[in-house]
């Protein structure tokens, strides 16, 4: 979670907000890059950035998709994974704040 945060954020100099709200629906994969959609924005103007495969950090993006479990009812994208497995509770401001 830290390292798909990290990414997203240094790639699209996203806020906490901004990434704590991403959905899985605002993440497109094309195959060599990633479309990032952040609609809600601080400043309200919605901003879309492109993530590339430099250093296997799309293999790295679609590993932790692959971890989402299938009975999740939200599409939030970034949720708690503790002692390898993973829970539906999204993660929060405050612990995206303090991991990133």
């Amino acid at each position: 979670m830290i390292m798909i945060g990290l990414i997203l954020g240094i790639a699209g100099a996203c806020r906490t907000d901004e990434l704590v709200n991403l959905t899985v629906d605002d993440i497109e994969d094309v195959g060599s890059f990633l479309i990032v959609k952040i609609p809600n924005t601080k400043t309200k103007i919605p901003r879309i950035f492109v993530v590339t495969d430099v250093g296997n950090m799309l293999e790295l993006f679609r590993k932790y998709l692959s971890l989402r479990p299938p009975h999740v009812k939200h599409k939030r994208l970034f949720l708690y994974y503790k002692a390898g497995k993973c829970s539906s509770q999204p993660v929060g401001k405050n612990t995206m704040g303090k991991n990133s």
